[in-house]
């Protein structure tokens, strides 16, 4: 649900607002009113800039971070300035990483140049050279080098590599020219290049040792200084966000208070150097979004931030899509094999992490793991296997026709499932209305829905059972033309029986049109639960199949590797799908048919990091 929200508007002479935003801070419950644009301070421009650029640092070294090195709290530094020594001290190290790279790899392309002219002493060719033999060098394709050059002009092959000839001449006399190119003479020999080579990698080594070295000692210096560098955000935005009056005498600032800590704020606000009043909320005002759910479908409210928060005058839909967000989850998967994987490593990861966020993942995933185990077992699978009361004597075969959850009667689930979601979406968007705009505005909601409830009843109940009285299918039908009756006279009101004719016919047909779209979708549960169970089956076949006739041993070899290959495969292609599909449904059939508008921002108190 949403947590309840007062505002509150803070007065405060000019001198004392410094020590009274210092104190607001420490209370750490209220949220400050943007009234402002934070693109209008130059100083926010520069912090958020900055902590991107932190951000994006602090992530590239956590995964450079020694296994062995625990991981610890954030330390904040003693003040900005060690916080961007710190910064700084890292950005050196990283800048003459890359620079000695590319230093290694310059030397690198120069040593493959001159390593096919071998060793040779530098001053021995200046020698040659005074002396009058002169030593020039050449490189030509293997294919056009000329033998006749060794007579003319006293040509040396020095090496033959990648087709091509690397030769010398030593006091060439000939006026002719040798139709290959000439480079100049090597001015260091391979040895020496060699040494530089070595020397540049051991100074990455040097480097990469002091980089790994910060990292492990200081990393949560960096997370500490990125808390440091939020305070300060959060300051300058109290600042910018404060209205002067009185010729700026007095400093108005308003902000967000849970209400059922009012009282308990109250008493530490009559302490404060300031004058404070709860004001009425307005039409415009941006109410910040606090969530308050019990444990379990607290575990579901990354998902709803994963779409978006609901605004204020909207109902959380976290506790109310959970339970088949679950459901669809455990459908999708449709073993219990797999359910207990998941559940064991959720538990055995559990008991490993430190943080609440992980532990948290990791209690949602005991939840699906779990309820796939019970949903498994129901629909008669584990690891591909039949269980012994839905199979017809054969483990390796498939679920037999006459059990209760065989295929034809989960695509029936699927699809009845589909109808009890989409029906409970559009009674939470009648709700919502009435929440809105008041009851009168919701009847023809609500009159969809028991139109919608009603024809279903009354149509599928004498499919289900024979034996079914006239006079109940007559009841359904009867509920249906009345509440169809609210639709089509009472869906826009206070405006003309025309006008209301018209949109309850165009609301027809899209209800209609979009009501078989939307119940579709929901086979893919049935589908993809199917795929997911008979692939399973499949490598329990295949392993046994394929170690048959083989030597004791080697068959156990060969039918191990094949389940654990093909049911691992199995595996991750069914978490995949079983996580994208409901969420699917859930962001898409749920909260369209629920008329979800989102938006919200969340409740982001002012306090110290």
């Amino acid at each position: 649900m949403i947590e309840k929200i007062d505002k509150y508007l803070f007065l405060v002479y000019h001198q004392d607002y410094d020590s009274f935003l210092l104190k607001l801070r420490d209370l750490g419950v209220v949220h400050i009113k943007e009234n402002k644009p934070t693109s209008e301070s130059e100083q926010i421009k520069e912090i958020v800039v900055a902590r991107r650029h932190l951000a994006d640092l602090i992530r590239t070294l956590s995964r450079k971070r020694s296994e062995e090195q625990p991981i610890g709290a954030p330390r904040k530094p003693a003040s900005a300035e060690e916080g961007e020594a710190l910064l700084q001290q890292i950005e050196t190290l990283l800048e003459d990483r890359r620079q000695i790279a590319s230093q290694i790899e310059s030397q690198q392309r120069e040593n493959d140049y001159w390593e096919p002219w071998g060793e040779y002493d530098v001053q021995q060719l200046e020698r040659l050279q005074q002396e009058g033999y002169p030593i020039r060098f050449y490189i030509i394709p293997t294919a056009q080098y000329q033998e006749h050059w060794e007579e003319e002009h006293n040509a040396i092959i020095i090496d033959t590599r990648r087709s091509h000839h690397y030769f010398i001449t030593v006091g060439d006399k000939s006026t002719e020219r040798i139709e290959a190119e000439q480079i100049k003479a090597p001015t260091h020999t391979a040895s020496e290049l060699a040494e530089r080579l070595a020397s540049f990698e051991q100074r990455a080594e040097q480097i990469d040792s002091e980089i790994q070295e910060f990292i492990d000692q200081h990393l949560e210096d960096l997370q500490g200084y990125d808390l440091l560098l939020q305070d300060k955000y959060q300051m300058s935005n109290a600042f910018l966000q404060a209205t002067g009056e009185a010729d700026d005498k007095v400093i108005l600032l308003e902000g967000w208070i849970p209400s059922k800590i009012v009282p308990e704020v109250r008493q530490e606000l009559d302490q404060l150097p300031c004058y404070y009043a709860e004001q009425e909320i307005l039409d415009e005002d941006k109410i910040p979004i606090k969530l308050q759910n019990n444990r379990f479908s607290r575990l579901f409210e990354p998902i709803t931030r994963m779409y978006s928060l609901p605004n204020y005058s909207e109902l959380d839909s976290t506790p109310l899509f959970a339970p088949f967000f679950m459901l669809f989850f455990s459908l999708c998967f449709g073993d219990a094999g797999y359910g207990l994987v998941i559940f064991l490593l959720a538990t055995i990861f559990k008991r490993k992490v430190k943080g609440q966020s992980t532990k948290d993942i990791c209690s949602l995933a005991q939840w699906l793991g779990g309820t796939t185990v019970v949903v498994g077992s129901l629909l008669g699978t584990v690891f591909g296997m039949v269980m012994p009361w839905a199979n017809d004597g054969s483990l390796l075969g498939s679920v037999r026709n006459d059990y209760f959850l065989n295929q034809d009667n989960l695509m029936l689930l699927s699809v009845v499932l589909g109808i009890i979601q989409i029906l409970f979406a559009k009674t939470v968007a009648a709700v919502k209305i009435q929440k809105q705009r008041g009851i009168k505005y919701a009847l023809s909601s609500y009159a969809w829905v028991i139109v919608i409830f009603a024809l279903i009843m009354a149509v599928a109940l004498p499919m289900a059972a024979t034996g079914i009285p006239s006079y109940v299918t007559n009841i359904f039908y009867g509920l249906a033309i009345a509440a169809g009756l609210v639709v089509v006279f009472y869906n826009s009101p206070g405006k003309n029986i025309f006008l209301n004719v018209g949109s309850s016919l165009w609301a027809t047909y899209n209800t209609a049109s979009g009501l078989l779209g939307d119940t579709l979708s929901y086979i893919r549960l049935f589908a993809i639960g199917l795929t997911s169970g008979v692939l399973g089956g499949v490598f329990n076949n295949l392993a046994v199949s394929m170690s048959e006739g083989l030597p004791v041993g080697l068959n156990w070899l060969v039918m191990v590797f094949i389940l654990l290959f093909g049911h691992g495969l199995n595996f991750g292609l069914a978490i995949i799908s079983s996580l994208v599909h409901p969420l699917r449904l859930t962001f898409v059939e749920y909260y369209k048919n629920s008329e979800f508008e989102g938006g919200g921002k969340p409740y982001t108190p002012f306090k110290v990091n």
